[in-house]
């Protein structure tokens, strides 16, 4: 037993040198920048799903102001009430007017978009600024180390942004999410928490905009209530005895999370009639819809996955380990205690209320990126520790071990996303060869993969034979001679997130054209999708 320990530990300082660990460190995010900048190259940048949605939005922003909330449309006058606007649930929501008109808006956080409307850079670098977000939150979180739990070794220190940086949240830093600016918001909040528990002397002017930052990360993404709801729980039980001082300590940070909550929550009331925006109304609309049995899928599929994706079992196993394993062996500090029991709790309550499946190619494991980092935070903190030797190379052999994990997945995660990025580009340049023509889509399930052509020409769904047949005549007296056709030349899958009703109504749509004023000329199938550009007769 003593030889094997001792092997293990000289093979754990091989692997935690610090020359080798920081090494380690600069490559993967010089491979990082590599992969954006391939994936943001050729006639389009990879702006797929919902990602799409959010830059049409800032669009809409950018060009008509920060007040215009209507769902873009850059040829609204030919199709004046939505009839055939090829987006639907869950990226729009409709509502209708006592005289019959539409509104159309999308449902993701506005202030996510409004502030990237804003930069006076081209769209085609919206991704690479969501990459520089989170290496700051990956620097955010060896701050956290090095002033909250005094760590101090550069090696220590240098492991635990490798070991957030290869985490399931990486799926977030490479598509334009709002994902990584709430989690640094919420980190901030979260740090501000820790040092207050260390008795650390904070300025009020700091302390309340640790508070707003908390405050505003609930707007980007819901899920941060739980996790700012549950901290605030733990820490009020915590100091119940003390209840003057310990209201006299977080005053300012209540003020300024008070403060985020009313200013930003009557802005949306007062824009969308919903304090905490569109999302919400639709969120609670999905919640409501959810039996048990659909709930339980959903759980289960986060855990253990499914044929495309990877569960949080499989991808986190070492960390799960790790946590029993310091549950049941180690001697915690109190603020490892906060953090772990915090973070557990949270974690099971976004997992068991969200009413959506995880979503995401190959990586997913959405709504719980935040407590990913936050285990990351606590499994790192247990190596500044007094552990004793054994329990340290433990520690340290499940933390590499989670660390090859995360490389092993991330590395397939970005084949997928090579995979798509090669039909996506051949997509874009036979959209882009006739840039006159609009593009009729069969089914929803067609618009995954439209980016930013959306941006430079119409795109049209007709669901039915009958509502081509209107669309039609629509383009012939709009004098327009070509149209292209692009759909799924197969049985769509059905996702975990749309009703059977939807699924039958919008994506399961299929169909052949007939077409009275047109005739067609091309047609061919490329990776499952089909082609077609019609002329007029």
């Amino acid at each position: 037993m003593n030889k094997v320990l001792y092997w293990i530990e000289r093979s754990l300082e091989t692997f935690t040198n610090k020359n080798f660990i920081i090494f380690i460190l600069v490559f993967f995010i010089g491979y990082l920048f590599y992969k954006r900048v391939g994936w943001d190259s050729g006639l389009s940048p990879l702006i797929q799903s919902d990602s799409q949605i959010k830059l049409y939005q800032t669009i809409e922003y950018k060009v008509n102001g920060l007040g215009s909330h209507q769902c873009y449309s850059k040829y609204k006058e030919f199709d004046e009430n939505y009839r055939f606007y090829p987006f639907r649930y869950p990226w729009t929501y409709f509502t209708e007017k006592e005289n019959g008109e539409k509104d159309c808006v999308f449902q993701y956080p506005s202030f996510f978009s409004q502030s990237f409307s804003l930069l006076p850079i081209p769209y085609r670098f919206f991704n690479g600024v969501i990459l520089l977000f989170y290496l700051i939150l990956s620097f955010s979180v060896i701050l956290c180390l090095f002033y909250v739990f005094g760590i101090q070794e550069t090696k220590i220190l240098g492991l635990g942004g490798i070991l957030y940086l290869v985490g399931y949240g990486i799926s977030s830093a490479i598509e334009f999410s709002e994902s990584i600016p709430s989690q640094l918001l919420l980190l901030s909040f979260f740090y501000a928490v820790f040092l207050l528990e260390r008795n650390e002397k904070l300025t009020t002017p700091l302390l309340f905009f640790f508070g707003l930052f908390g405050g505003v990360s609930v707007f980007l993404r819901s899920e941060s209530i739980f996790f700012i709801g549950v901290l605030g729980v733990f820490v009020f039980f915590r100091n119940r005895t003390s209840l003057f001082v310990f209201l006299k300590k977080y005053l300012p940070m209540v003020f300024g999370l008070v403060f985020a909550l009313i200013l930003f929550g009557f802005y949306n009331y007062f824009e969308f009639q919903e304090i905490f925006g569109v999302r919400s109304r639709v969120s609670f609309d999905d919640f409501s819809r959810l039996n048990l049995s659909h709930r339980f899928h959903l759980v289960s599929e986060f855990f253990f996955g499914n044929t495309d994706r990877i569960g949080f079992v499989f991808y986190c196993f070492p960390l799960i380990l790790l946590v029993f394993y310091s549950i049941l062996k180690l001697k915690l500090t109190y603020l490892q205690k906060l953090i772990l029991y915090v973070n557990l709790v949270s974690f099971f309550l976004v997992v068991l209320l969200s009413p959506y499946s995880s979503g995401g190619l190959y990586l997913g494991l959405r709504f719980t990126e935040f407590s990913y980092l936050l285990f990351c935070i606590f499994g790192i903190s247990l190596l500044g520790g007094t552990i004793q030797r054994t329990d340290k190379s433990i520690v340290m052999l499940l933390i590499l071990l989670q660390v090859g994990f995360g490389f092993y997945h991330v590395r397939r995660n970005f084949k997928t996303i090579d995979y798509v990025k090669r039909y996506h580009d051949i997509f874009q340049s036979k959209l882009d060869n006739l840039p006159d023509a609009p593009v009729v889509h069969l089914s929803t399930f067609d618009l995954l993969l439209v980016s930013d052509s959306f941006l430079k020409k119409p795109h049209w769904i007709t669901n039915s034979q009958k509502e081509f047949s209107a669309l039609e005549l629509k383009f012939l007296n709009a004098g327009i001679n070509k149209f292209q056709v692009f759909f799924y030349d197969f049985k769509p899958p059905k996702d975990d997130n749309s009703t059977e009703e939807f699924y039958n109504e919008w994506i399961n749509t299929k169909f052949e054209i007939k077409s009275k004023y047109y005739k067609k000329v091309s047609d061919e199938v490329i990776a499952g999708f089909r082609f077609m550009v019609w002329e007029k007769e």
